[in-house]
């Protein structure tokens, strides 16, 4: 199994996702790759809803290894991101 990159999570995830305008916020953790994914694609989605999405995505692309390559992933909308900037 090699190690995937946030390059390759980035591109996996807005491909399979068909995301919005995506901001990606992930760094190498170990030899997963965690961090937060900002897209309008989350708008009224609930926090499991966007979790199975992600984990959909990851599965399909990975397989069962996917939970050995990715960590933890948060998903947001823009706005939820942005929230103390008013």
């Amino acid at each position: 199994m090699s190690q995937v990159t946030v390059g390759e999570v980035e591109t996996v995830l807005t491909n399979k996702l068909h995301l919005q305008e995506p901001i990606f916020k992930l760094e190498p953790a170990g030899s997963k790759v965690s961090g937060s994914v900002i897209s309008l694609s989350f708008r009224g989605l609930t926090d499991s809803e966007r979790q199975q999405r992600l984990w959909d995505a990851l599965d399909a692309e990975y397989g069962p290894e996917s939970v050995h390559r990715v960590g933890s992933l948060l998903a947001f909308t823009p706005d939820e991101w942005n929230i103390d900037e008013d």
